[in-house]
């Protein structure tokens, strides 16, 4: 009854936009608030225009080497004019757009030897443009390889779940804009964001070849420019990515990173619903380091979208992370449920600050609330060696009996195995979601095991056995949770219909 919207729609799941020898591998949200866009024209203004360049293009001198360039419909990029050539960060979903956004850099700066290009994070949408920088060499953090060299299936499976998030995307704005007055604001940014969408599962569409990197590194790594130096820094694991890079330039006072590590619309690095690993205690490290350190930055600069963050209000995030990993691990020492965690540290009570924090006055209530809820559950998570629904999703489709059996063997054995009911009924319907009904009902049968006084897993078992066919267990299923829950009007309505079948 309480599914999922489908694990693929996390994969950069994000608000509207305020929008040498080569080795290569070939495969085949909403509307930001008005006050985002009122920021976004403000950093305009005051950075200011520094040439205006081909038709949608417009570039900005974040400092005297750095410039931002930025085009409405594809996105924006980062480079740094040095001694020893024009350093990029990531580079589009695909050549075309990276390819345009080459030819706009070299204009504005004058110059066209492209010397590196930095991927700072491992999403594919990201780094599909790398192709357009054949004389250039590319860099990423080791884990980008790790997760894409070899594996042409997976970066085929993944540009696919990346064209159907775009085009989910496009759908949901089109949608949301049925309900706007066409003159306002908010209709005009967010007609710009559906387009947007459109035009990317396009490009993606089209054709995808990803050239991966040349030269990887493991911690951290400097790179001599001559007139500057660039500090890569790894920034952990978040989420689905591994392979996040800060990048420091001390002589500009500016670091540059992906804006799912910082922005204007989200409390901390943006929250994924999955299991994927994430490293808080390294995130909180390197961001003290940048924010705090002996040459602390005065900017963080996002390679893909949004506006510069000022250290002042990067520092205000810092110490969100901060104060939500040391309440949760005491919490979690303490021997609190994860119920009992995200009551105490919720906005109305421990957590009350954030209302007072600059993203919670912009952003409001309805985006920062779910976004911290999100962020108590995962970090009380990463307290947890054993998580069911982890070896639940890692086991797939196809490995599902072996992950189930394993799991109820760590159960038997008395291990601290932590398993979450609504993260195992997610899976369920992940899997319901992706035709794969069988497993689905295994799942579900799973959890009923687990919390057999649940009214909620027993409708979920129920609305699985309908969508199987399975009448009579459909109806038993949902009689159980009705049991348990007289208010379940779902179960009501569903057996009515199976009355009627």
């Amino acid at each position: 009854m309480t599914p999922l919207s489908g694990f693929w729609r996390i994969v950069g799941a994000c608000p509207a936009r305020p929008a040498h020898p080569l080795r290569e591998v070939r495969a085949a949200s909403f509307a930001a608030p008005v006050s985002v866009l009122v920021l976004c024209m403000l950093a305009v203004c005051l950075l200011g225009p520094l040439e205006a360049g081909a038709e949608d293009f417009e570039v900005i001198e974040v400092s005297p080497r750095i410039i931002l360039v930025k085009e409405p419909a594809l996105g924006q990029q980062v480079a740094i004019a040095t001694q020893k050539g024009i350093v990029v960060f990531d580079t589009f979903r695909g050549e075309p757009t990276a390819a345009r956004f080459k030819q706009e850099i070299a204009r504005a700066l004058s110059r066209n030897d492209f010397a590196y290009v930095v991927n700072v994070i491992d999403r594919l949408d990201l780094i599909g443009g790398n192709a357009a920088y054949e004389d250039a060499e590319i860099i990423s953090q080791k884990n980008l390889l790790t997760k894409y060299e070899g594996r042409d299936e997976a970066i085929a499976a993944e540009v696919q779940e990346l064209i159907e998030m775009w085009r989910w995307k496009e759908d949901v704005m089109r949608e949301r804009l049925a309900t706007l007055d066409e003159g306002s604001e908010e209709y005009i940014s967010g007609k710009e964001w559906m387009i947007t969408c459109g035009q990317r599962a396009e490009e993606l569409e089209s054709g995808f070849s990803l050239v991966l990197p040349q030269r990887v590194y493991d911690d951290r790594m400097t790179l001599d420019m001559g007139d500057i130096t660039l500090e890569l820094i790894w920034f952990g694991h978040e989420g689905s990515y591994n392979a996040i890079t800060m990048v420091v330039v001390p002589e500009e006072g500016i670091a540059i990173t992906n804006t799912s590590v910082m922005s204007y619309l989200h409390l901390a690095p943006h929250p994924f619903h999955d299991h994927a690993d994430m490293d808080v205690p390294r995130w909180i490290a390197v961001l003290e380091e940048v924010l705090e350190g002996e040459d602390a930055v005065d900017m963080l600069v996002s390679s893909d979208v949004g506006e510069p963050l000022p250290r002042e209000r990067a520092l205000e995030h810092l110490e969100y992370i901060r104060r939500l990993w040391e309440s949760v691990t005491e919490a979690e020492a303490a021997g609190l449920g994860l119920s009992e965690v995200q009551e105490r540290l919720s906005l109305d009570a421990e957590f009350s600050f954030v209302k007072e924090m600059a993203v919670y006055l912009e952003a409001g209530d309805d985006w920062l609330r779910p976004q911290h809820h999100d962020h108590v559950r995962l970090f009380y998570l990463q307290h947890k060696d054993l998580i069911a629904s982890k070896i639940i999703m890692d086991g797939g489709a196809e490995g599902l009996d072996a992950s189930l059996a394993r799991v109820r063997d760590l159960r038997a054995e008395g291990s601290d195995i932590y398993i979450e009911e609504g993260a195992v009924n997610g899976i369920g319907y992940y899997f319901l979601n992706e035709e794969n009904v069988p497993e689905a009902i295994e799942v579900f049968k799973f959890n009923v095991e687990v919390f057999p006084a649940s009214a909620n897993v027993y409708d979920s078992l129920g609305e699985a056995y309908m969508r199987n066919g399975d009448k009579a267990d459909a109806i038993a299923n949902y009689k159980r949770s009705l049991e348990l829950n007289p208010d379940n009007t779902n179960a009501v309505e569903m057996l009515k219909e199976l009355e009627r079948m």
